[in-house]
């Protein structure tokens, strides 16, 4: 009657107590004990009640032992779900694998173990610690190369010096990291190979990031120009080669460098600035490509080294070469009203030129010292008209550009991107000039078909733009015609 009387007294409002401890655990900080917790009360409940009872002194002791033990079970599940689980994955974002959480509890049930058997039975263990330390030891060596990637594991979560997403130059390799796990890392390459990297070695490594602190940074290379090439000249074309190539940024500017007076050549260096390292060689590869055909058309010779024998084939005869471009010509609408000779003569001297792929052969609103007449190739033209790029026209071989240019004196009225390789040669002013001068009745005719020309132009424009203002109406193509042949002869003065 005595122990039921301790057990209700005492026994009985312990288990209330901690019953509703775990009610505000669950409630406050959403933490679910489940089942267990209610042996953990009721352990405890008895042990207070035990310690007001008759009771035998082994008795006693088991009932200590079993509620420690449970109170120990206790301890370790808060210290997990607090640490581990609420510090690191819910303030960290870090995902604890469960060696951790498992090493905790293994830990805490052996030191709760020898405890109990040292202060609550009297067992005296140095030989059990010793024995425990030796296996410790054997086990740690036996782990030694799992402990320390999990360790620097722990590292890179915690200090973050790269995360997924991030592009490495590691081992002379430009890698992506795309998984970081407790004991490796998964890296893949721009050729999509995967790399699976120990945490050991990836933070013993020698590593660049380039998303580090911001994504934008610069890449490098080198194009070897003859000697004889003004510095200043070559800086300006290899500038150029870098406007057009998508993938450069245009802030921070390109910059270039004259980085070496080499054997044979002078060596620049053109530095630029990008953000996607995954099209880092589609995007050297479009600037080495328009830096040829920029220094090609610029006549700046990108030398071979001096110890190499070159054997060069003759030019291709001038002559031949002229009667062919005279034949395009024939063809071609603006000079089908030249004859024979007049061609001729207009394309004496005329220059050719290589434009890439992607390249733009002019601008909108240059000053155009050149009829552009396609060779070979393809391209598109695009007229800016406020503010909106409306394609208005492909050209193809035979076709000629910058025509309203060269006879008027106006600024290049449209923007020209080759959209293949194309060859174009370049008829100067000066020429037509003196065709102009000795036969002044081309100067009517020129004039309509400039007109028909431009007409063309403001018709597409307009289908395109549904003439935002109603009241403007194309003009005419006799208008045009007139106002044509008003400029010519003023340009040419004839």
């Amino acid at each position: 009657m005595t122990n039921l009387f301790f057990v209700l007294i005492v026994g009985l409002p312990v288990y209330v107590v901690m019953v509703l401890l775990g009610r505000q655990l669950r409630t406050r900080w959403a933490m679910r004990l489940g089942a267990p917790y209610h042996f953990i009360c009721i352990a405890n409940a008895v042990l207070a009640a035990a310690y007001f009872m008759m009771l035998p002194l082994e008795t006693y002791r088991v009932i200590m032992a079993a509620a420690y033990m449970m109170d120990s079970f206790l301890i370790l599940t808060l210290f997990n779900r607090l640490y581990w689980e609420g510090y690191f994955q819910k303030k960290r974002n870090i995902v604890v694998p469960r060696f951790f959480t498992h090493a905790t509890r293994l830990v805490g049930i052996t030191a709760a173990v020898l405890l109990i058997l040292q202060f609550v039975f009297d067992v005296r263990v140095p030989g059990l610690f010793a024995s425990i330390a030796g296996g410790g030891l054997a086990v740690g060596l036996a782990l030694r190369p799992v402990i320390s990637n999990l360790i620097a594991g722990l590292t890179i979560q915690l200090g973050k010096p790269l995360k997924q997403g991030d592009w490495l130059l590691i081992d002379n390799r430009l890698a992506e990291v795309m998984e970081l796990n407790w004991r490796t890392s998964r890296l893949r390459t721009v050729d999509h190979t995967y790399i699976e990297i120990p945490n050991v070695d990836l933070v013993n490594a020698h590593l660049q990031n380039y998303s580090y602190p911001t994504p934008h940074h610069a890449v490098r290379l080198t194009v070897p120009v003859d000697y004889s090439a003004p510095p200043n000249k070559v800086r300006r074309i290899l500038l150029r080669a870098t406007a057009d190539v998508e993938g450069v940024l245009k802030t921070p500017p390109p910059e270039v460098f004259l980085k070496e007076f080499g054997d044979s050549a002078i060596i620049y260096e053109i530095k630029s600035w990008i953000e996607r390292d995954e099209r880092v060689d589609q995007i050297l590869d479009a600037i080495r490509t328009d830096a040829w055909y920029e220094l090609r058309r610029a006549g700046v010779i990108m030398p071979l080294p001096q110890r190499v024998v070159r054997y060069e084939r003759p030019d291709e005869d001038t002559d031949k070469q002229a009667r062919q471009i005279a034949e395009i010509l024939s063809r071609n609408m603006v000079f089908c009203v030249l004859d024979e000779g007049q061609r001729e003569k207009l394309v004496a001297g005329a220059q050719k030129q290589l434009f890439g792929k992607g390249e733009r052969i002019f601008r909108q609103g240059e000053e155009g010292s050149a009829l552009y007449v396609i060779l070979e190739g393809e391209a598109e033209v695009f007229v800016d008209a406020d503010g909106h790029m409306t394609r208005v026209n492909v050209v193809r071989a035979g076709d000629c550009l910058g025509e309203f240019s060269l006879l008027t004196g106006e600024r290049l009225s449209a923007t020209v991107q080759a959209t293949k390789d194309c060859e174009v040669v370049l008829i100067e002013r000066e020429r037509m000039a003196d065709v102009l001068r000795e036969s002044p009745e081309l100067v009517e005719k020129l004039s309509e078909i400039l007109a028909l020309r431009r007409l063309e132009t403001e018709v597409i424009l307009a289908e395109t733009q549904f003439r935002r203002k109603n009241d403007e109406l194309p003009k005419s193509q006799e208008e045009y015609a007139n106002d044509f042949l008003n400029k010519i002869k003023d340009f040419f003065s004839v």
